[in-house]
């Protein structure tokens, strides 16, 4: 879960340049209010991060059908979030990237618990295998503590 964590952090921290990015661009350059910038610059970078952490960080194995629509759902989460803490910050007269900063920590946050546990969950819990039943086979825990089968210690195995 760490290395996921790691590997999703560094996915995020890609597509939160994204963000900033286009954050940066629509303010300074095109005179756009933050919060509105800020939500289009969510919307671009969303996108390079559901492929690169469906393949990188998750490597999910489920139909993109399947995975997008569940990803779908938890960004408009995060970018309702992310556009709320933004209009608040703002509003309270925090310079827009400060605010943006507090906003990308809390939608990290929301993100990462969310696509582990429901969007490519498939993935993220492997089971032990179990070899075989009780006839004397080694079970899932016996073969994880390495401990013989009933059928070795008797010299059958």
């Amino acid at each position: 879960m760490v290395i996921r964590f790691i590997r999703f952090t560094l996915v995020g921290g890609f597509a939160t340049g994204i963000q900033y990015l286009v954050l940066i661009l629509l303010v300074q350059q095109m005179g756009s209010g933050p919060v509105a910038a800020s939500a289009v610059g969510f919307i671009v970078s969303a996108f390079a991060n559901y492929i690169i952490n469906y393949h990188y960080t998750f490597g999910s194995s489920q139909p993109h059908f399947a995975a997008v629509a569940k990803f779908s759902v938890l960004a408009s989460v995060g970018l309702l979030l992310n556009s709320l803490i933004m209009a608040a910050l703002v509003r309270f007269e925090l310079h827009y990237l400060a605010a943006q900063a507090a906003a990308t920590v809390t939608v990290l946050l929301w993100n990462f618990t969310g696509n582990s546990l429901w969007t490519f969950r498939e993935t993220t819990r492997r089971q032990a295998p179990r070899i075989e039943s009780r006839t004397g086979a080694r079970t899932s825990r016996q073969a994880r503590a390495g401990r013989p089968n009933s059928a070795t210690r008797r010299g059958e195995g």
